[in-house]
């Protein structure tokens, strides 16, 4: 089960850097014909964005839960891979 959920977190992650990629490259591919144009046709992909973001994401969404987490459900020593993925990530978000 745990493989399932690095795959789809992965696939989640590539996918979204594949799309921000694109919005780069078409960004500063209309900037070289106009910048109203280029403003425009971003604005326009994001209001196709937002009916599934307000209408797929849950309600409950970035809500508080009644009782705070607990340090160890925060820091769980358990899982080897998951530590080794937070690491990565740690060293990847550093560098920027």
């Amino acid at each position: 089960k745990e493989t399932q959920l690095f795959k789809l977190v992965s696939f989640i992650t590539g996918w979204k850097n594949s799309l921000k990629g694109v919005g780069y490259f078409l960004g500063s591919a209309l900037l070289q014909v106009n910048y109203e144009l280029a403003l425009s046709v971003m604005m326009g992909l994001v209001a196709l964005a937002m009916p599934w973001a307000i209408l797929g994401l849950d309600a409950q969404l970035g809500t508080a839960k009644k009782s705070n987490a607990k340090w160890h459900d925060v820091f769980k020593l358990d899982n080897h891979n998951l530590n080794v993925l937070s690491l990565a990530r740690l060293f990847l978000f550093a560098s920027r």
